[in-house]
């Protein structure tokens, strides 16, 4: 279990992490010794020194890993030593956990808050950044971790390793500078009211951040959105994609939404943002309203970059141009960036981007 971050100041702050997640199997290799015990009722399972890249997988009565059959349904993979274990060829700090899933097996690895934020920050930030805004971005981070933390109470893990949550690599995704970015601002976090808040950010807003109550229902003061000038020479500013209405067609009929051949699009709703909160489908067959958050993961997060776009149909294409990367939300990264260019410290680009938050230890937070 995690480990809480108020009361007993010595108590380290633990952090579970889905590294893998319904899936099949996973390599597990071990430059050392370990031992493997039932996570439920602590009985040794397996030990032994150096496992070469053995295939964990489910079976009936629990796990096979390399030959090793380990009966039970939650196992913990402990390192002795200081012995590092590798999961599909990245290096984990801390212990693993394997439990089995209706779908396969979830792995996942248990680690310490600062560790867990050194695996974190290069996959979301440059190195290359000023340092004041790989600190923003650390305290974003922890923040988010700690009230993700707060919320999973009774599941099997806090967060997962990739844009579901924050993307985490392990060893491997540790670089010097962002490191000592976590050192620097150690057990700092946002708060409002006295209180953890999930202290979202996104990689460009385009002119404005979102207002969180839009997609998640949360309507904090911090995450009501700020107008954001900072990021207009952010290389995700602007965008255009191309799109088959063949292909548009294919991914609505997939979603349910059997328009037919489109005809047309149309903004039904806007956000003060610019974002669209809902947009018109017209087809052969029907029309239908689409929620805007919804529309964009229809038609691919990867191809629309924000909610905030127009259309054109062109022959046989449909033209999306819209501003910004990501749902908007919190804290803009480059414009963090060149807030911190223009001379901003971690502290204002936190107090702009997320209004009414005060900085403060975690361990004073209750």
């Amino acid at each position: 279990m995690s480990a809480s971050f108020a009361g007993n100041m010595r108590e380290p702050v633990l952090v579970r992490v889905a590294v893998a997640k319904d899936v099949p199997s996973v390599k597990v290799f071990i430059a050392g010794t370990y031992k493997i015990i039932n996570a439920i009722t602590k009985e040794p399972l397996s030990e032994g020194g150096y496992l070469r890249g053995c295939p964990l997988t489910v079976t009936d009565t629990g796990f096979r890993l390399g030959e090793a059959e380990l009966k039970a349904n939650v196992i913990e993979i402990e390192s002795v030593g200081g012995a590092r274990i590798y999961i599909n060829d990245r290096i984990f700090r801390g212990e693993i956990r394997a439990l089995k899933s209706g779908k396969g097996l979830v792995a996942v690895n248990t680690v310490e808050l600062e560790e867990y934020l050194y695996g974190v920050v290069r996959n979301e930030v440059s190195t290359w950044w000023p340092i004041e805004a790989i600190k923003a971005q650390v305290i974003a981070s922890r923040t988010y971790v700690l009230y993700q933390i707060r919320e999973a109470k009774g599941r099997d893990y806090d967060v997962t390793a990739d844009v579901g949550s924050q993307v985490y690599g392990g060893i491997f995704s540790e670089k010097w500078r962002t490191n000592r970015a976590v050192d620097l601002t150690k057990g700092k976090v946002l708060v409002y009211n006295g209180a953890i808040f999930p202290a979202y950010f996104h990689a460009t807003c385009g002119g404005a951040t979102f207002d969180s109550a839009n997609l998640w229902n949360i309507g904090l003061p911090p995450l009501k959105g700020v107008k954001c000038d900072w990021c207009k020479k952010s290389p995700h500013y602007s965008w255009e994609r191309w799109v088959p209405l063949k292909e548009a067609k294919t991914k609505l009929d997939k979603a349910g939404y059997m328009v037919g051949d489109i005809e047309g699009f149309e903004v039904a709703k806007k956000d003060p943002s610019g974002r669209i909160m809902e947009i018109e489908v017209k087809g052969s067959q029907d029309t239908v309203d689409i929620a805007g958050k919804d529309f964009r993961l229809v038609i691919g997060a990867d191809v629309l970059r924000s909610t905030n776009f127009k259309t054109t149909i062109i022959g046989d294409y449909v033209v999306f141009e819209g501003l910004g990367w990501g749902h908007g939300v919190g804290m803009c990264q480059w414009g963090a960036y060149y807030m911190s260019r223009a001379g901003k410290k971690a502290e204002a680009i936190l107090s702009f981007y997320y209004p009414g938050a005060a900085i403060r230890d975690y361990k004073d937070v209750k």
